[in-house]
């Protein structure tokens, strides 16, 4: 039997429901029939791994990201508005990091979320799974939540009074009226197109989790129709492909997914309510309204201002939520990409994840300049330690 299957009609899926119906024309799902495609089924269902958005540099980038987010955030809590020379330097210094923190994340996660959707497009509309198989589209939205959540905080944080009001480097800032106004809203237009990006992996990921199962009686044609595969056939291919590889726990499987759906969410919900303050600002400003209009503004306005001051008591919460929820994401990346090596190891082939190539290592070196300029901006300021002349920093670190 085994000398009439044809293997090379296995390699490659697009449908998930034809590629099962073509598996078991070929094999029958019998155990000695299976293991001679062993190679092409199990890398055209589940793949090997894509280091573009799941690589060992990309995904230290990932864990760089959050833990910096945090950090700056603390600091930023910790040290805002006090008074003194030295506290005006770590002020000085950790204002430039969070900026620049910013600017070189923001871009990270663009091209990281462009690159998850180019792959899940191809795997949704059955294009091709070529290097992107159900282990890494169960990574894609973790992955896209991972990127975006720690710009949670610099656009929480950076709007905020870092220096005390009688400081002489508050002026030194800010030279232009407006100015901080005008960045905030810059970013906060580069956060949207990041959402925005962001907005597909989540719907894609919703779609595969709350979408009809097309694995056991009844599974095919959009769940009432007929068998392609049962439960023990497909027990019996992901036993050929992992052995007895320590593969997701149905726990594991929950907390990925809790996680993620309420990091969306806190996501979206964080977007639109700084795009609402930023809306009613500019209406406030203009003051051209009349009738409801008018009344609808200064209505939304006056609950924004009391959902505001309530919210400066619980900012502990916007400190720790995102890490909080980040770190397990984090974890749950890092766990498949283990059993993507083990399954590779286990049908002896070569594991691409853990290759240094020029993306691994811009993954890393992206966030390089952030510390650059920070030791730029406390080499201006160092006389606030009393190391120098004092050279004002101006526009965020130009001299």
């Amino acid at each position: 039997m085994a000398d009439g299957i044809r293997c090379s009609e296995l390699r490659l899926l697009t449908k998930f429901d034809t590629y099962i119906i073509a598996v078991k024309n070929e094999t029958n799902f019998t155990r000695d029939a299976l293991e001679v495609c062993k190679t092409e089924i199990c890398l055209a269902i589940w793949g090997e791994t894509n280091p573009d958005i799941s690589g060992i540099g990309v995904s230290i980038g990932y864990a760089v990201d959050l833990c910096l987010g945090f950090c700056f955030a603390i600091a930023t809590l910790l040290i805002q508005q006090r008074r003194g020379r030295k506290w005006e330097f770590f002020q000085v210094v950790t204002k430039r990091g969070f900026e620049a923190f910013f600017e070189f994340a923001v871009y990270f996660a663009i091209a990281v979320e462009l690159a998850t959707i180019i792959m899940l497009v191809n795997k949704d509309f059955g294009v091709t799974t070529a290097d992107f198989g159900a282990n890494e589209a169960q990574n894609a939205l973790a992955i896209a939540v991972v990127c975006v959540i720690p710009l949670v905080y610099p656009i929480a944080l950076l709007p905020a009074r870092m220096f005390h009001p009688e400081s002489a480097v508050q002026h030194s800032f800010h030279r232009k009226p407006g100015d901080d106004a005008r960045r905030h809203v810059f970013r906060l237009i580069l956060f949207c197109l990041v959402v925005t990006l962001f907005f597909y992996p989540f719907l894609s990921q919703c779609i595969h989790n709350w979408g009809p199962l097309r694995i056991g009686e009844g599974g095919g044609g959009g769940g009432g129709g007929e068998t392609l595969i049962t439960a023990a056939e497909w027990a019996l291919v992901k036993d050929m492909c992992f052995g007895s590889i320590d593969r997701f726990t149905d726990v594991e499987h929950w907390l990925l997914a809790v996680c993620e759906i309420i990091a969306s969410l806190l996501i979206f919900l964080f977007t639109l309510w700084h795009a609402m303050g930023v809306g009613l600002k500019r209406w406030r400003d203009a003051d051209d309204f009349s009738g409801t209009e008018r009344k609808t503004t200064v209505a939304l306005s006056r609950a924004q201002d009391v959902l505001q001051r309530g919210w400066h008591g619980h900012r502990i919460m916007l400190l720790f939520l995102p890490v909080v929820l980040g770190s397990p994401i984090l974890w749950c990346i890092f766990r498949l990409r283990r059993i993507q090596a083990e399954a590779a190891a286990h049908m002896d082939n070569e594991y691409p994840g853990d290759n240094w190539g020029f993306g691994q290592i811009v993954g890393i070196i992206i966030f390089a300049p952030v510390v650059a300029d920070m030791a730029f901006a406390g080499w201006s300021a160092r006389s606030l330690l009393g190391l120098g002349e004092y050279e004002a920093v101006v526009n965020g670190g130009t001299p």
